[in-house]
Order: structure tokens, then C-alpha cells, then sequence
């Protein structure tokens, strides 16, 4: 297993327009009711009927910009993972490079990388602190972390020192389901511009791989666009 030692901060003025329409987000939504989002038809803005992709968002997360999410667990410590769209957009990876236990992660700034055809994607990390431990079944086998992104494939565990104020960078899971939707729709059009079908399993569900689905040739540099990050050696 190859070990990320060199932590770096993804590019700053990305980071900081995802966080004020985040901002923005969570203000709005929060004075609705939440509700569960379905699969049905949308138009894109040629009025070409098309589907619409929905993501699984777990009420008791909160999710980061960057695609990751974080749990606050009994014990205070904060489990960390990528969340369901992340895992449906790659749909799989060679490998994955994680921090050392022991080694401090910051919110906004690399968490872990995923080496896949020969091109390396970083995710960013949800929240700050020291590393506790890491999933060693993800770390022998990153399909874990596709298979089953907020349970069995959790990314590592974190001792957080600014757990409040990182709070408030991220949305409630009650609430990111139309984060996820306007997500969702967003990729549908792309696709469907594009004749992505394969973007779909039987029955209209979101299959995995739609960056390459989308974008066979670029799919990296849309994958880093909603993950934040660029692209680096291992």
C-alpha cells in the first residue's frame, strides 16, 4: 500500500466559491422541510426530455463540497468517507493512497487519492485533525469504498481539534438530498448531450463510472472539477 505523506491545499479560489454557494445553499434549504428526492424525467435547455440521477445522502452526515463525508461518532471521534455520488462518478480504482495514522488533515486540503488508468484523482478531506485510523479493507481493496461508500467503506477516522467550526463548512444530510439533485441534473443533461446512456443501469439508477461514461477521453478533469482538487503524482 503506498502512503500519502505530503498533505496539500487544493486550489484556493475553487475552494472558496464551492464554500459561499454552499454557504448559500444550507441558508435556503434550511428553512424548508426536507423531503426525498425520486427519479423522474427533466428537460434540459433545449426542452429535451431527459432523466434525472439521485444519490443516496444518509440524514445522519454531513457532507463536504468536495464530495466527502463525515460522521460524528459516540466517542467524538469523526469517521470520514467518500459519499455516493463521488463513488457512482469514478465507479472504481486501482489503488488508493491514504494518510498516515498519526498525521494531521485539514478541512479543504488533500484527504486521500485514488490511482485508476493510470490517472491519479485526490479527494479533499471534510474535516481537521489527527488521523486515528485508517480502513484497512479500503486500503487493500478500494472496491470496499465503491461497494458500500457509508458503511463498510469508510476512508479513515479522525481525532478532529476544530470540530465546531468545521461543522458549518458542510450540509446536513436532512438537507443535501437536493444538493445531490441539482447535482444529478446537472450530469443527466451532460450526459444526455453527449449520448451517455451507459450513465444508467436497468431501471433508470445511476451506474457507476459516469465520469467516464460522460467523458471517455477527459473524465479525470471532470471528476477533479467536482472534487475540488487537481491532479498530482502519488
Amino acid at each position: 500500500m503506498e502512503i500519502l505523506v505530503h498533505l496539500y491545499h487544493a486550489e484556493q479560489t475553487t475552494y472558496v466559491i464551492a464554500l459561499i454557494g454552499l454557504f448559500g445553499f444550507i441558508a435556503f434549504w434550511r428553512v424548508l422541510n426536507g423531503g426525498k428526492a425520486t427519479m423522474e424525467k427533466v428537460t434540459d435547455t433545449a426542452g429535451t426530455a431527459v432523466k434525472r440521477l439521485v444519490f443516496h445522502a444518509p440524514s445522519d452526515l454531513l457532507f463536504h463540497p468536495g464530495h466527502a463525508w463525515a460522521r460524528v461518532e459516540d466517542t467524538g471521534i469523526v469517521t470520514v468517507g467518500m459519499n455516493d455520488f463521488a463513488a457512482k462518478l469514478l465507479g472504481s480504482a486501482d489503488s488508493i493512497s491514504l494518510p498516515k495514522v498519526g498525521s494531521q488533515v485539514k478541512q479543504g486540503s488533500l484527504g486521500w487519492g485514488f490511482k485508476t488508468d493510470s490517472r491519479v484523482i485526490h479527494m479533499l478531506s471534510p474535516i481537521q485533525g489527527e488521523v486515528v485510523a485508517v480502513n484497512d479493507k479500503v486500503a487493500n481493496s478500494p472496491a470496499a469504498a465503491f461497494a458500500d461508500p457509508y458503511g463498510d467503506g469508510w476512508i479513515f477516522r479522525v481525532k478532529s481539534s476544530d470540530l465546531t467550526s468545521n461543522m458549518k463548512n458542510m450540509i446536513p444530510g436532512g438537507i443535501a438530498w437536493k444538493w445531490f439533485d441539482n447535482i444529478g441534473q446537472t450530469l443527466a443533461a451532460l450526459g444526455a448531450s453527449q449520448g451517455a446512456a451507459s450513465m444508467y443501469e436497468e431501471g433508470g439508477a445511476p451506474a457507476l463510472g459516469i465520469a467516464k461514461a460522460v467523458d471517455p477521453e477527459g473524465w479525470d478533469d471532470l471528476a477533479r472539477r467536482f472534487f475540488l482538487t487537481k491532479g498530482e503524482l502519488f
